[in-house]
């Protein structure tokens, strides 16, 4: 069951996207509704659905101990599924429940190549949020803002 355009409009990664763009992203995502204490994404498992927030707060942990939350609406999780590691980075639990937009990994890189301008605007979405929570994995930085 894909989702109305109008659902990606008021989020922050979909700003800047033209109608067109909104209806095809909107047709490659699918809703999933997520149960408190559903772990959504597993450190160190092939990085295979990107997901984006709608409701709920996510605990997003890693290895070296450090995790932060996730909550607000339209954050991002699972970049790896297009860049680089390609492996998941941090284990993602829902502490509440909610509901987030997942693509497959297939999924995003048909809508990416699919259309060439709209693959270079989300790649260069997916680089800068890949580059700030690859920072904040490792412990540098607290912000809330990984996967």
């Amino acid at each position: 069951m894909s989702i109305d355009a109008h659902i990606l409009k008021p989020l922050d990664f979909f700003v800047d996207f033209k109608q067109h763009e909104l209806e095809s992203c909107a047709a490659a995502f699918k809703p999933r509704t997520v149960e408190a204490g559903e772990v959504i994404i597993e450190q160190g498992t092939p990085a295979l659905t990107f997901f984006i927030i709608l409701s709920g707060t996510y605990e997003v942990s890693f290895k070296e101990g450090h995790s932060n939350i996730l909550d607000r609406v339209g954050e991002v999780m699972g970049w790896s599924t297009v860049v680089h590691p390609f492996h998941y980075i941090g284990t993602v639990k829902a502490q509440k429940d909610g509901e987030v937009l997942e693509i497959s990994s297939r999924g995003f890189f048909e809508l990416i190549q699919g259309d060439n301008v709209l693959g270079e605007k989300i790649m260069k979405k997916i680089d800068k949020i890949a580059s700030e929570r690859r920072t904040i994995a490792r412990g540098s930085q607290q912000t809330g803002q990984e996967d």
